[in-house]
């Protein structure tokens, strides 16, 4: 079967974009698409749950959060609009590895497996935008590890600010966060509050940021001032295509 072109592909432009997923496009050729809206504090799967659907994030907010065998939980990242989560079940009958609950309210597409398996089979076009969305979040997943591993705290703050804020998105330099606090923010960090709350106060004193009311407004000063900047020892080239990325 041929792809799906003109007026009724559900791909929009060419596959690396960045424009969103048409989730009633995609519904409309292959089913299995049931679109809600849910409140803060709803959960789409639990760590552990088995794995037979995915969802698309089309408005609100999403925090994905691991907890350890020791009862430790980490918040690996927060969602926004025109990103997957738990793709992980293409692969097969798999146990959910992390949480997914709504930190805003949002509208949610839960996607059935066999429909996603089945457009990616017979539409090259779905199949190559799902194959650049994948490879994007295991890039990203790669240098979030380098940076555990080599950065220090206050560049692991800086680089998790400027991936949240979604930094270099359609040319912005000021670019804002919300509903993400500083003991979210030190779970994804890997670090405490305190450090958290230290180095927030002295990217606001420099003006790399200004926050107030839970909004974080990132400017790019903030990737000169820490990233290129020097501020600490130990950083490599690899943080801004990182952050490109995203």
């Amino acid at each position: 079967m041929g792809s799906l072109r003109g007026a009724d592909h559900f791909v929009a432009a060419t596959f690396d974009t960045g424009r969103p997923f048409v989730v009633e496009s995609f519904a409309a050729r292959y089913g299995g698409v049931t679109v809600v809206k849910l409140e803060p504090g709803a959960i789409l799967f639990t760590q552990g749950d088995p794995g037979t659907e995915l969802f698309y994030l089309s408005h609100g907010q999403v925090q994905i959060s691991v907890v350890s065998p020791l009862g430790k939980e980490a918040i690996i990242t927060v969602l926004d609009p025109g990103q997957f989560c738990g793709e992980g079940c293409l692969l097969g009958d798999r146990e959910r590895v992390a949480t997914a609950t709504c930190v805003a309210p949002s509208t949610v597409a839960r996607v059935e497996r066999t429909s996603v398996v089945r457009a990616v089979r017979e539409d090259p076009a779905f199949a190559e935008f799902f194959l650049v969305y994948s490879l994007k979040s295991v890039v990203r997943l790669r240098d979030d590890v380098a940076s555990q591993l080599f950065d220090d705290s206050e560049k692991r703050l800086a680089r998790t600010l400027l991936l949240l804020a979604h930094y270099g998105a359609q040319g912005r330099d000021e670019t804002r966060i919300s509903n993400v606090g500083q003991e979210a923010l030190a779970q994804m960090v890997g670090t405490t509050r305190s450090r958290v709350n230290h180095f927030m106060n002295k990217f606001r004193d420099r003006r790399y940021i200004d926050y107030d009311d839970g909004v974080i407004v990132v400017h790019d000063s903030l990737l000169r001032g820490v990233l290129h900047g020097g501020a600490s020892d130990g950083f490599t080239a690899r943080q801004p295509s990182a952050i490109r990325l995203r």
